[in-house]
């Protein structure tokens, strides 16, 4: 049932993931080695940078592309279809718990894949400068909006075994 507080929750991560999922929002960003200087004054003029994002051919340098980052992408869809499906399983709480568990457990690899991807591949040589973008406090939404849901459904839960009890 739609009118629910956690199909919400969970119409909400269906949202995020298919927005992260579907959109280039970037998470991660390296500038590294000069790659121009003035002749002049030696002065650097331009650095090699590259963004992170979610996507199939995401790892943009200016030189070209350097790899794939499937497991977002796989995690991410995922994460969007398990929590569509949670929402219509609204008559079997248990089942729905479950799964709400491992749309939480699937954000946290989701997580760990994104600093996996970021920090510590020194996508360039020397002098990095490394920076968190705010598209990787995306998938924390996603995290919270799953612990949300998780404890709606078990209050949802409680209330109907303690109605049980009275009749």
């Amino acid at each position: 049932m739609i009118q629910r507080l956690q199909s919400l929750y969970l119409l909400a991560i269906t949202v995020i993931s298919c927005l992260l999922l579907f959109s280039d929002i970037p998470f991660y960003s390296e500038t590294g080695k000069p790659v121009a200087t003035t002749e002049s004054t030696g002065d650097t003029v331009a650095y090699s940078t590259i963004t992170v994002t979610v996507d199939y051919n995401s790892t943009d340098t200016q030189e070209g592309k350097i790899g794939t980052n499937h497991t977002l992408v796989y995690f991410l869809g995922g994460i969007a279809l398990l929590s569509l499906i949670t929402i219509f399983l609204f008559k079997n709480r248990k089942l729905q718990q479950r799964l709400v568990f491992g749309v939480i457990v699937m954000t946290v690899v989701v997580i760990v894949s994104m600093y996996l991807l970021s920090f510590g591949n020194h996508y360039t040589e020397i002098d990095t400068k490394q920076f968190v973008l705010n598209g990787a406090g995306i998938p924390l939404a996603i995290f919270v909006f799953a612990i949300l849901a998780y404890k709606r459904i078990g209050k949802d839960e409680k209330l109907v075994r303690s109605l049980d009890r009275i009749r």
